[in-house]
């Protein structure tokens, strides 16, 4: 049972959970394929050939110096990161602007969660550049208030570490064992669970069925949520 029961006068009530989302390109939006094709792009104009595992493991989930370190595999002066950074980023962005779109059931599901007060955010690997890119394209304000967001700024470490998420997690003033969090990266994955989430659901954004093996509830889109997760339940 994800929930804790505690006394209240004459009332026992379940606490809710509060929602994280992670990684905003992968999961926010259903966008995955392209997200890949344009890493190819940037690989193959700088020489880069990576398995599908390899990418796995070197790319999704992490921060750009990560991701950087790892797949030229030399060292990198910060000027050379940030370059080699924005000029993927902006590949991307160039290639997805106009097919921007919010994944099956995500709105629905910030609205209800709206609708409850039941907070939510998103912690991303994704920099600032990224993270107002999404705001100004996706008007993302609606949902989300900026200041909560957990983003790399270059202060914490990327996944597996747990930073990402107990930064959230305080930015909502919220224990992380009444978190539930949203990934679709291995490197995510253990990264929640390096965290000590109360709840992962793993988003099969794409088709790895090995994601599987780590033995959480596993989606393909939002309306599959279990909602009673985030609501009071009052018992007399």
């Amino acid at each position: 049972m994800y929930t804790y029961i505690c006394q209240q006068l004459l009332w026992l009530f379940c606490d809710r959970f509060v929602l994280i989302l992670s990684s905003v390109n992968y999961l926010i939006l259903e966008i995955y394929c392209t997200f890949r094709e344009f890493f190819d792009i940037f690989l193959e104009k700088h020489g880069i050939a990576l398995t599908d595992e390899e990418k796995s493991i070197k790319i999704y989930g992490k921060t750009n110096p990560d991701i950087m370190r790892g797949i030229f595999e030399r060292s990198l002066t910060d000027q050379e990161i940030e370059d080699f950074s924005i000029e993927k980023e902006l590949i991307y962005q160039q290639m997805i602007v106009d097919e921007l779109h919010f994944a099956e059931g995500a709105e629905e599901l910030f609205a209800f969660l709206k609708a409850n007060s039941v907070p939510f955010t998103i912690a991303t690997s994704a920099d600032n550049f990224n993270l107002d890119f999404y705001f100004r394209e996706m008007k993302l304000d609606h949902w989300f208030d900026r200041s909560k967001i957990a983003y790399n700024d270059g202060t914490v470490n990327g996944k597996p570490a747990p930073d990402i998420f107990l930064r959230a997690a305080e930015l909502l003033r919220i224990p992380i064992v009444d978190i539930v969090i949203f990934e679709d990266s291995k490197a995510g994955i253990k990264a929640a669970e390096n965290a000590g989430a109360g709840k992962i659901y793993v988003v099969d954004s794409i088709g790895d069925e090995n994601l599987r093996n780590f033995g959480h509830d596993m989606i393909t889109h939002f309306n599959q949520t279990d909602r009673s997760l985030f609501v009071w339940f009052f018992i007399l």
